[in-house]
């Protein structure tokens, strides 16, 4: 559910003619080019199409044998061959573009920064990417000896690379270093390395979950054990376990059992150091519990799920928990309680309408939240102490600012009591910039720059009113002189997720030949907020997709592009927002992209075994006992609704290994855009081995980026 880059791309693939295609036209065209340049489909063969009644409904499913087809299945093994040939001829025409603009996006790269140690005892740590993969450092702060802890080319027993390096952690007595890697999508293992000697211990803890947004692993306190969470076959974390090293993995210590398939299990560390948090998550509701890190069989339960209340937990120190919840308002509000009575809450920080709080991070002395005022983001930061509040005046008006957890590695600001407080600072022009914050004097430095190109751009937020009045912000990228000739809008909408301004060197292709790129911050989404995501859920599910094509006129309206040069963009839920708006106003887009986009969502939904079935309830309905909400999803389903006529062109990529998206759901609305008009032009990419995050192989995500924009630009005209 938690949106990266949009990147899983990778090699070519389609349907057979055969048994989906009759009469494949040669090539398609984009409105304005002379040539072709991506194959259209003629009519489509609805071989194994379905048949069903739902609520009073006939659901006809022309394409519904993917749903069950195996990737070995020779007919399946047919159709892809098939397509890769087809969509390799057509895709050709952009080769030689793709490669200068990837140059170009190499070109842009910033230089390597110096590394800025995340001080943790007697060591700063940090990562290194300057050799085109991961490595793990860190100092002596006291004599300044450098120390190489990991490389992500180092080998193990059987002569394989470690590979991606997605989460690691030190033991408390500094003997060990555990670090996580990609099995297979969606899992993980974690292995083992003695510090002193360099060597990898034999053991591997296998299916393991471990959570995109924190890199640190949780020891225990003596430095015997890892707490870890374990994924079932679908790969949701739902069992937290702990491994005591030396011993198998099979009947390790079971702490807590997650048997509702709808909630998913996250461990985290407090600031403190003194507590593993398990957090059992549904879109809507959790449930936290605190492991003493000192003696493991010392459980308590924080406070118990009740349906539709949010909370996450730290701890800085002392006898208490510092607490953010939704219990009185979808903003959150901040709240503490005792450690001996956990759900006993006494407000600190009262929820607001327009202003979301986002996070926290809990200190002896200091409590830091991050919010959303207005779709920006801001820190502020409590002197517990004096009771008092400072905002941190953070440079960029149009930025994401977060705690810098990616930087340094296991996590930043990982002393219970430091002197500042680490953040970064990304906007759409500069790469993560480190500030150090003191608490003592109230005043931000900058650590770390990032190289920017501001002077270039031009940052704005811009706003469009939706069709019942509702204010939608925008933040835009520009040219900051010449003439633009049309934008690349980007939504997502769902969860409660924001869409930040992030810094991307690929971008700077579009720029650079007057394309815009701009966030629609739709309802649905948590860029305002809990109330925001609230106003684009469940009944209002239909809202995002009012927003995100009301921003596209405003683009227009208020003369920033002409009429009909506005290309959408979407990834996961916001394939379904680009899809639902392409089917709805076919008119305004001069192409459409989606990356792993979730398009066949009814009949998903419709599958209580398919995966996003049961997290998808509190935010959509119930299809299967709620005509209403059945009905609902009917109107939106991108799949459901494309219309019988000729369509902008359409850029799809899909994951052979997505457990959150399957790629028979992407296939089935390649299939059924193209049979709905001959000269309907849709250009897939079909990824063999990443998953729902992106591709495994670094250069063929950074291909593939470069050939998204120069689809944008051809869709525009442009080239």
């Amino acid at each position: 559910m938690i949106p990266l880059s949009p990147t899983d791309i990778g090699t070519i693939s389609s349907l057979d003619r055969r048994e989906l295609l009759r009469g494949l036209a040669a090539v398609g065209s984009l409105s304005g080019l002379a040539g072709p340049v991506w194959a259209a489909a003629g009519e489509t063969a609805a071989t194994g199409g379905r048949t069903r009644i739902i609520h009073g409904v006939t659901l006809t499913d022309p394409f519904g044998w993917l749903d069950d087809a195996a990737l070995d299945d020779p007919q399946v093994i047919r159709l892809r061959a098939e397509f890769d040939a087809a969509a390799h001829q057509v895709m050709a025409r952009l080769e030689a573009l793709t490669r200068r603009l990837r140059a170009e996006a190499d070109a842009a790269s910033p230089p390597p920064s110096d590394p800025a140690p995340v001080p943790d005892d007697a060591y700063g740590y940090w990562s290194d990417w300057s050799q085109g993969r991961r490595q793990l450092w860190r100092i002596h702060l006291a004599s300044g000896a450098r120390q190489l802890l990991l490389d992500a080319a180092e080998t193990d027993a059987d002569g394989k690379a470690i590979g991606n390096v997605v989460a690691w952690g030190i033991s408390p007595d500094d003997a060990t270093l555990a670090f996580a890697t990609v099995a297979v999508p969606e899992h993980h293992d974690i292995r083992f390395k003695h510090i002193a000697t360099g060597q990898l211990r034999t053991e591997v803890v296998r299916d393991v979950g471990v959570q995109i947004t924190s890199e640190r692993l949780v020891w225990t306190a003596d430095g015997r054990g890892i707490i870890y969470g374990e994924v079932d076959a679908s790969g949701r974390p739902w069992r937290a376990r702990i491994h005591w090293l030396g011993r198998p993995q099979v009947g390790a210590p079971i702490i807590h059992e997650e048997a509702d398939p709808g909630f998913f299990i996250e461990i985290r560390q407090t600031s403190s150091g003194r507590f593993a948090v398990i957090h059992s998550s549904s879109v809507d509701t959790t449930e936290a519990r605190l492991v003493d890190r000192e003696n493991t069989d010392s459980v308590r339960l924080v406070s118990a799920r009740r349906a539709g209340r949010l909370y996450a937990v730290d701890h800085g120190g002392g006898d208490a928990l510092d607490i953010l919840t939704n219990d009185t308002h979808p903003n959150f509000r901040l709240v503490n309680a005792p450690l001996g009575q956990p759900d006993r809450w006494s407000e600190l920080v009262p929820a607001q309408d327009r202003t979301g709080l986002a996070w926290h991070q809990a200190f002896r002395r200091h409590l830091v939240v991050a919010e959303r005022h207005e779709g920006n983001s801001r820190v502020r930061v409590f002197d517990r102490a004096s009771a008092t509040w400072r905002i941190v005046d953070i440079p960029e008006p149009v930025a994401v600012v977060g705690f810098d957890r990616w930087t340094a590695g296991p996590e930043a600001n990982r002393e219970p009591e430091p002197a500042q407080l680490r953040l970064g600072v990304e906007t759409f022009a500069q790469p993560k910039a480190l500030y150090e914050y003191s608490f003592a004097e109230g005043a931000l430095k900058k650590l770390q720059a990032g190289t920017a190109a501001s002077g270039l751009y031009l940052a704005e937020r811009l706003q469009a009113i939706a069709p019942d009045g509702t204010i939608i912000p925008m933040s835009m990228i520009r040219p900051r002189t010449g003439p633009l000739h049309g934008a690349v809008l980007y939504g997502y909408g769902a969860y409660g997720v924001p869409s930040d301004p992030e810094f991307d060197t690929q971008r700077f292709s579009l720029l650079t030949r007057g394309v815009a790129y701009v966030i629609a911050h739709v309802r649905g989404g948590g860029d305002l907020g809990g109330a925001w995501h609230d106003a684009g859920r469940g009944e209002a599910r239909g809202k995002p997709v009012d927003d995100f094509i009301a921003c596209a006129r405003a683009l227009v309206a208020q003369g920033i592009v002409p009429p009909g040069k506005v290309v959408s963009m979407g990834r996961s839920a916001g394939g379904w927002l680009v899809g639902a708006a392409l089917n709805r106003a076919p008119d305004v887009w001069a192409g459409v992209m989606a990356d792993v986009p979730y398009v066949d969502v009814l009949n998903a939904l419709l599958d209580p075994e398919r995966p996003l079935s049961a997290t998808e309830t509190s935010e959509v309905g119930d299809v299967i006992q709620d005509p209403a909400a059945f009905a609902r999803v009917l109107r939106l389903c991108a799949y459901q609704n494309v219309p019988a006529r000729k369509l902008p062109p359409v850029y799809l990529t899909a994951s052979l290994a997505d457990v959150r998206i399957p790629w028979s759901g992407v296939l089935k609305y390649v299939a059924r855009l193209r049979a709905a008009h001959p000269d309907n032009a849709v250009a897939l990419r079909l990824d063999r081995d990443g998953n729902h995050w992106g591709p495994a192989d670094r250069e063929t995500r950074d291909l593939w980026r470069a050939e998204r924009v120069a689809f944008a630009l051809k869709a525009l005209d442009l080239v």
